[in-house]
């Protein structure tokens, strides 16, 4: 009987010394390398603070093997043979460390311990929502400040354009028609062989006027429009032609609210029609002339046509005229074509971008 219970008392013994070698404890706390206490059983990390380490023994051995995880960043057990465990890089919030030991095939009963983290503000929810907003807030203003921008300069642009509109029409139109004026006076009493000179003087100073009156006009704000343009084409051909009883039809077949042209293009563009239309009144001896505007896809075509003497494209003319068409429609990218027969008369086609 004796040894019956002897023998009893050594199971007992043995099973409570196995199952307790296997338990576990947590002997130290670092936070970023500092020792930590914990409060009221949970480890509390700010957000600035991204590395913890943890250390644990076990009760009885260094034979224990020990198990470890971080619930809520690790799923799988985490085996080791040293006592203890390190996070780098922690992101925010709310984990549970659980380790336990194992000695002899027995396992002791997890221990578990809150670990607490402080979000960054970056890894909030609102963060990258708040940032898009932002970004797009910037944005907002910044194409707001732009086209505030660009629109007072628009304004400063139109009142500059005004004001030296005025100043050509009242100073610099008053002393050129002073100009002819007094050549005029001056031709009633000069020589005979004065007269010539004067007469050219007097030729040129209209010509000037004119040139600053269409400068003025294209200068002027009031006339951005491609319909202002057709109607003072349509105004001076029926002026200059009409004086010399020479036919002409003037026909648009274009939208002008579709077409925009810049500045320098509409400038250009009657100079060009202007000087076309008087070429044919001084030069060609036409008894009719064609002006035909449409518009094709993503350009306007203009075709000025007369029936007058014509010329030979390939020789050289004397003048500036042909050499102006040139210039004025290269200075604003107009493709120009000249086509002109003896005896048939003489076609200026113009193809600008609208």
């Amino acid at each position: 009987m004796f040894v019956t219970i002897r023998y009893l008392a050594i199971f007992w013994l043995s099973l409570f010394s196995l199952t307790s070698a296997a338990q576990v404890k947590l002997t130290k706390v670092l936070v970023n390398g500092t020792t930590t206490k914990l409060v009221n059983g949970v480890i509390r990390m700010k957000a600035s603070q991204d590395e913890l380490s943890l250390e644990f023994r076990g009760i009885t051995g260094d034979s224990t093997t020990y198990f470890y995880r971080l619930k809520g960043l690790e799923e799988k057990w985490i085996p080791t043979a040293y006592p203890s465990a390190r996070y780098q890089g922690l992101p925010g919030g709310n984990y549970v460390f659980q380790l336990k030991s194992s000695l002899s095939g027995k396992e002791s009963t997890p221990l578990q311990i809150k670990v607490e983290k402080e979000k960054a503000f970056w890894n909030e929810w609102w963060f990258i929502p708040s940032m898009v907003a932002y970004v797009l807030v910037l944005i907002g203003v910044g194409i707001y400040l732009f086209f505030l921008y660009d629109f007072r300069q628009r304004l400063k642009m139109l009142g500059v354009r005004n004001q030296i509109a005025a100043d050509l029409h009242d100073e610099v139109g008053s002393n050129l028609n002073s100009i002819a004026i007094f050549v005029e006076v001056l031709r009633k009493k000069a020589p005979v062989e004065m007269l010539p000179i004067l007469e050219k003087i007097i030729e040129n100073s209209r010509e000037s006027v004119s040139l600053m009156q269409d400068t003025v006009w294209t200068i002027n704000p009031k006339n951005d429009s491609v319909a202002k343009l057709f109607e003072r084409m349509n105004s001076f051909a029926s002026q200059v032609l009409s004086s010399k009883d020479i036919a002409f039809e003037f026909m648009v077949d274009a939208n002008p609210a579709k077409i925009n042209f810049s500045m320098e293009q509409r400038k250009n563009i009657y100079l060009i029609f202007k000087e076309a239309i008087n070429n044919a009144v001084k030069h060609a001896d036409a008894t009719k002339v064609n002006i035909h505007i449409s518009a094709v896809r993503d350009h306007m075509e203009m075709r000025i046509a007369d029936n007058g003497r014509g010329f030979d494209t390939r020789q050289t003319h004397q003048g500036n005229g042909l050499f102006n068409f040139q210039e004025r429609a290269d200075e604003v990218g107009i493709s120009l074509k000249i086509e002109s027969e003896l005896n048939v008369g003489t076609t200026i086609s113009l193809k600008v971008m609208a």
